[in-house]
């Protein structure tokens, strides 16, 4: 499943352009643009819930270190902190996906996947379908043209790294 969480129209569309990668992760589910956060949150929540067990996970946003979602910070932008998306993978994602990409950009080795892996470890024990799973995310900024790796290619790619859940 490949999550566009960003209203970003340029983001957007490279994520439907068959040189983007997104078809190898399955389904391509953008939140729908103009919800406000609200709403924004309860989508992903849905699309969260659908994931199957032994799927391809990967979240698409703009980002930081902190922070995925829209690039901006204005009223109708969307952002959901490493805290809050820990939360909502250990409480709406209940099947074991076979990886997890947090394909945004990050500045540090202690990037967003990083911060919500050990969120969920230290806040979360009962999340048993998440033990084990590897999270990558990205320690430097992305250019929006670089492809998605393929599921497969992750371990086989320097620009990502993994972090895995241990519950």
């Amino acid at each position: 499943m490949f999550i566009v969480a960003t209203q970003d129209p340029n983001t957007r569309g490279q994520s439907e352009g068959p040189e983007s990668g997104a078809a190898a992760w399955g389904a391509l589910l953008p939140i729908d643009a103009g919800l406000t956060q609200a709403e924004a949150d309860r989508q992903l929540a849905t699309y969260l819930a659908g994931v199957q067990a032994g799927e391809p996970l990967c979240i698409r946003a703009h980002g930081n270190d902190e922070e995925i979602g829209d690039a901006e910070a204005g009223a109708k932008d969307w952002g959901w902190t490493y805290k809050k998306l820990a939360r909502m993978l250990a409480t709406h994602l209940t099947a074991t996906p076979s990886v997890v990409l947090i394909r945004s950009c990050a500045e540090e080795v202690t990037n967003f996947p990083t911060q919500m892996a050990v969120r969920l470890e230290s806040n979360w024990p009962g999340a048993n379908h998440l033990d084990g799973v590897v999270i990558y995310g990205y320690n430097t900024p992305v250019n929006i043209s670089t492809p998605i790796p393929s599921p497969q290619q992750l371990t086989k790619n320097v620009q990502v790294q993994p972090v895995i859940v241990s519950l």
